[in-house]
C-alpha cells in the first residue's frame, strides 16, 4: 500500500506541477514564475510527500538492519564453529 501511495502523491505532483508548467502565459518566456495547478493542494501533497521521504528511510534502515543481524549471526556462528561448511 505504501508503494501504491508514494506513486500516487508523486504522480499528482507531477501533473499539477506540469500542468503549472505549461499554462504559464506565452509571453514571458523564462521571465516569469511558474505557479503549480492545485494551489494549497500542491503544498499539501508536498508535505506528505516529505512524510512518505522519512518513511521510506525508515523502512531501508530497518531492512539493512535485518541484513546487518543475519551477516553477523553468520559470522559469530562461523567463529563459534557452528557454522556449516561452504
Amino acid at each position: 500500500m505504501l508503494v501504491w501511495v508514494t506513486v500516487g502523491v508523486n504522480g499528482l505532483l507531477g501533473l499539477f506541477t506540469l500542468a503549472g508548467w505549461l499554462g504559464r502565459p506565452s509571453p514571458c518566456g523564462e521571465g516569469c514564475t511558474w505557479r503549480p495547478a492545485g494551489g494549497i493542494l500542491w503544498v499539501a501533497l508536498a508535505l506528505v510527500d516529505v512524510g512518505l521521504v522519512l518513511v521510506w528511510a525508515g523502512v531501508g534502515y530497518l531492512h539493512l538492519h535485518a541484513v546487518g543481524e543475519r551477516i553477523g549471526q553468520r559470522l559469530s556462528d562461523r567463529r563459534d564453529g557452528n557454522g556449516s561448511a561452504g
